[in-house]
């Protein structure tokens, strides 16, 4: 007993030692429940996908003073492509596996007019460019079975939740959420996974269901978001390890895990973006409820999702 306690005392040492906290700056209250699982800032604007059937857009975020509202930028059921690919998803010709929702988008990145989407649950990543929408059509069997795993074996559920971009080297990174959580690394001049790794947990308690929630990509390092430990990870690509992070829990007096009645020990963080100043971090709440704790000190709330930044430390 004593042998363990000194253990966790250890790790919980460690990982305070690791993780410092992000200055709380601001949260905005959808007007709308949004669903939002991904974000992207883009040309001064912050974009965003959902992943409900009904959310087969890109959305531009208006923030206003408390609340975001959001508008349609590109609807994905117009574009050219569209209906071959919702039907073949449907009819099971994309995977061979049976999927809860044909459209389930996680994840949006951008290299120069290309908008690349993450279909969580067809496991299929979308490019977007000049009114088409496509499917890249990359087989990702074979990548994981370097972490051992039969793919098929994997729940649609727990599948391409975040997606970045290094456009210079024509390099997509793809977030697997979890069992197994892994980093899947696109070549888009070869329209092949090329590599899968995973960062340690060295920094998070065993309490924890590891995940990755959603990238991003900037200078040659990549930022993932760890949903169920509420902290943002700097990894270094050369150097094959995380070399910094910074927990989001602590909010202005309330933390990020009391924000929602879930009834469960996850976090809902899902959407990721970086400005040079500024980070953002997006909830999907699945129509959860506010807390007592936060109704209270604003009535108004029902069940909307949150979009909440924080101040960019130097040199993250």
């Amino acid at each position: 007993m004593c042998k363990k306690l000194f253990i966790l005392i250890l790790l919980l040492t460690h990982l305070c030692v690791l993780a410092k906290d992000l200055e709380f700056l601001n949260i905005h209250y959808a007007r709308d429940n949004s669903e939002i699982s991904g974000l992207l800032y883009d040309n001064n604007n912050l974009l965003f996908v959902a992943d409900k059937l009904s959310n087969r857009s890109i959305y531009k975020v208006i923030f206003e003073e408390e609340r975001f509202y959001y508008k349609h930028l590109i609807d994905l059921t117009t574009l050219k492509g569209h209906d071959k690919y919702f039907k073949s998803v449907i009819a099971g010709k994309t995977k061979n596996h049976e999927l809860l929702s044909p459209f389930d988008i996680e994840g949006i990145t951008k290299c120069e007019d290309a908008f690349y989407l993450v279909n969580e649950q067809a496991r299929d990543i979308l490019k977007v460019e000049k009114n088409k929408i496509e499917s890249l059509n990359i087989d990702l069997t074979d990548i994981f079975k370097k972490l051992k795993v039969n793919l098929k074996d994997i729940s649609v559920n727990a599948g391409l939740e975040g997606i970045a971009a290094d456009c210079e080297n024509k390099r997509l990174y793809i977030a697997q959420e979890r069992d197994p959580r892994a980093i899947i690394v696109i070549d888009l001049e070869k329209n092949k996974a090329i590599d899968i790794f995973q960062t340690k947990p060295h920094s998070t308690p065993k309490s924890v269901s590891l995940d990755y929630a959603d990238l991003y990509f900037e200078n040659g390092f990549l930022y993932i978001l760890e949903r169920n430990a509420y902290q943002v990870l700097k990894y270094d690509l050369k150097k094959k390890e995380v070399i910094d992070q910074y927990s989001f829990l602590k909010l202005k007096d309330i933390k990020m895990n009391e924000l929602y009645d879930t009834g469960k020990p996850f976090g809902l963080a899902e959407g990721l973006a970086f400005t040079k100043d500024t980070i953002y971090i997006a909830l999907d709440n699945n129509k959860s409820l506010f807390s007592k704790k936060i109704k209270n000190k604003n009535k108004n709330l029902s069940d909307e999702s949150t979009i909440i930044t924080f101040k960019r430390p130097q040199g993250f």
